[in-house]
């Protein structure tokens, strides 16, 4: 099983969106798309403005999970498939602050805009 990590602990916004890749902890890490660095920190303001205890340590890790799982569960939203994610969360090294219920919710949009980004391109940009 792939395991996420943040060497980087509670870091400000500004730096944000350069850590989801650090946030990876695989051997063979996927590609990331050219602009999922900026959508993550986008939707991570979003996210915060409606739950301001949000840490961005916990939402990295969300977003690297989704980069890791797209390819093979994107668009399936089956009791089997979110069962699945949420016993990886819950196993993650360090056990996340945030509830599995965000996480959630933050995999499946960035499951969404990774899926749009392979529909108007074809592949996505990787950067």
């Amino acid at each position: 099983m792939e395991y996420l990590r943040s060497a980087y602990g509670n870091v400000s916004l500004e730096r944000a969106s350069q850590q989801v890749a650090a946030c990876l902890a695989s051997d063979d890490p996927p590609d990331i798309p050219e602009d999922f660095e900026d959508f993550s920190r986008q939707d991570f303001q979003r996210r915060l403005r409606l739950h301001p205890d949000l840490a961005w340590n916990d939402a990295c890790r969300a977003y690297a999970l989704a980069l890791a799982t797209h390819a093979s569960h994107a668009g399936r939203t089956d009791a089997d498939v979110d069962g699945e994610l949420e016993i990886r969360w819950d196993t993650l090294p360090t056990p996340p602050v945030a509830a599995w219920p965000l996480a959630r919710v933050l995999i499946h949009e960035s499951w969404r805009w990774l899926s749009q980004q392979t529909a108007n391109t074809g592949a996505p940009r990787t950067g």
